[in-house]
């Protein structure tokens, strides 16, 4: 496995919080799944999935019911992965 997914493939706003270019994909793994499945497009989301597989996202994303976006990172769930 690289060390980062093919970078093309996201929109750098996704992660308008932090400096895009200096994410580590490995350390960071629950932040970038998470931020994917929340706002992430179809591609971006595809993308994690090859990159990180199937198992790890299961083990990294994070449900929070006081989270906008919770409703979101569900639907994508079991679109993508269930």
């Amino acid at each position: 496995m690289s060390n980062k997914p093919d970078l093309t493939k996201f929109r750098k706003t996704l992660f308008w919080d932090t400096t895009f270019d200096r994410i580590d994909f490995t350390a960071h793994s629950r932040y970038v799944i998470n931020r994917v499945f929340e706002r992430g497009t179809e591609e971006e989301i595809l993308e994690i999935i090859r990159f990180y597989g199937i198992e790890t996202i299961k083990n990294e994303i994070r449900l929070d019911s006081k989270s906008p976006f919770e409703r979101k990172i569900r639907e994508n769930l079991e679109k993508y992965i269930y």
